[in-house]
């Protein structure tokens, strides 16, 4: 048995935000539900939680979560 076999998956539970990186560029883009798409204002490319890039440590955050409130 190897380390991948144990490893678990992040799985995305309703409600929780990812965060949306352009594949292309690397532009951290936005925290979103998943299922949005979103256009990349640097390099133009559509990103959605199929192609968007994912980080080594993919986070998900709750939608009240006080990291996302704006000052």
């Amino acid at each position: 048995m190897n380390k991948t076999d144990n490893k678990k998956e992040n799985k995305i539970q309703p409600g929780m935000q990812v965060e949306f990186i352009c594949p292309k560029c690397g532009t951290h883009l936005a925290w979103a539900l998943p299922d949005m798409e979103m256009n990349c204002p640097k390099c133009g490319n559509w990103v959605t939680n199929e192609n968007r890039k994912k980080p080594k440590l993919d986070l998900l955050l709750p939608m009240d979560d006080d990291q996302l409130t704006l000052f």
